[in-house]
Order: C-alpha cells, then structure tokens, then sequence
C-alpha cells in the first residue's frame, strides 16, 4: 500500500501556474468559480449558493486532505499572487478519490471561462500527472467526465489518458440520471504525455 505525507503541503509550479494549497482567502473566488453555471456545466454537482458553502467546499478539501483519502489544489496564474504560497483562485484540479492500497487515483479539475482555451488545464493536468506518477507512485490515474465535455476529452487524450469505458445513466443529478464516460493512464515511463 502506498504511503503519503501531504505535510508540507506540496506547492508545485509550471511555467505560468501556481498550485497550491486552499484556504479562506479563496472563499470569494471559490463562490465564483462555482457558482458559474458554465464552469459547472458537466461538473454534474449543484451551483453553490453562498460564500459559505464556498467555505464549507474548502473545508471538506482539507479534511479530505487531513484523512489520505484526496487532494485538490488551487490553479493560480504565477502573476497573480496573494501572497508566497498562494494564489488568486482560477481553478482547481486534484486527485479527489484516492486508492492507496491499489496505487490508483481519479483526477478532476476545472477552471473558470475567463481562463479558457489558453492551455492553462493541460498545463495543470501535465503537471499533476507527472507528480502522481513520479513523487506519489501512482500505478494508474483515472478520470469521469461527461460525454458531452469535448474540451475535457481533448485534453486527456492530448496526454495519453485511454477511453476505457462508458456508463450508462450511472449518476443522478438535479432530477436526471447521466451517463459518465472514463479514462485512464497507466504509469508507463516514457510512453507518458505523447502531446501533439
């Protein structure tokens, strides 16, 4: 079984990100980025509804975080500071469901429509999976998305990910049920990250 220590948190950078770790200085970017009905179009969770279930979201990252079972990061552009370690929030993107004893992970992510088609999430995502497979020893990574998230897809196939399977009326959301299609990525050094 793999063991993980998130303690310090890891604050990981590429050429123009920050990710790093959330905290109450995110709440007001939190509300807006989730409560953003395009940029929770096929996120297939409710829009939030106050600063404090902004709050609360933040929250249960860090208990998720505190228990072993997940870890989110925020997406900050590097020019765009709060302060050392943090940065104003865009984005997020973690592995939110983690199976340690079988080396596995689901990655999610998302990233407000101002930031759109500028490379910002497969820069993200490049750099998580890198650091999953490298510093934490995943053996495989898996994502959910919605069948119709053509910008999602795209981009996990840019990076490798493999379509291995599609779910049929697997989840229930604001009164109906929808189908969930599922990628994934096997730590194979250098067969990783064939970009176009």
């Amino acid at each position: 079984m793999l063991f993980v220590n998130f303690d310090p948190f890891p604050i990981l950078e590429t050429e123009r990100l920050l990710l790093h770790a959330m905290s109450e200085s995110h709440v007001e970017d939190m509300f807006k980025l989730r409560s953003n009905p395009q940029a929770m179009q096929y996120i297939g969770k409710p829009l939030l509804a106050s600063r404090n279930e902004a709050r609360d979201l933040i929250d249960a990252y860090s208990r998720n975080l505190r228990d072993k079972i997940g870890i989110t990061w925020g997406i900050a552009l590097k020019d765009i500071r709060v302060n050392e370690s943090e940065g104003a929030l865009i984005g997020t993107i973690g592995f939110h469901k983690m199976d340690l004893y079988n080396y596995r992970a689901e990655i999610g992510y998302m990233i407000h429509p101002d930031h759109w088609f500028k490379g910002i999430m497969s820069e993200a995502l490049k750099r998580i999976v890198d650091y999953g497979f490298k510093e934490m020893y995943f053996h495989s990574i898996e994502a959910k998305i919605s069948p119709e998230n053509d910008a999602s897809r795209k981009i996990l196939l840019k990076h490798g990910f493999e379509k291995e399977a599609y779910f049929k009326e697997s989840f229930h959301e604001n009164g109906r049920f929808l189908d969930t299609e599922i990628y994934s990525l096997l730590n194979k050094p250098g067969e990783r990250h064939k970009t176009a």
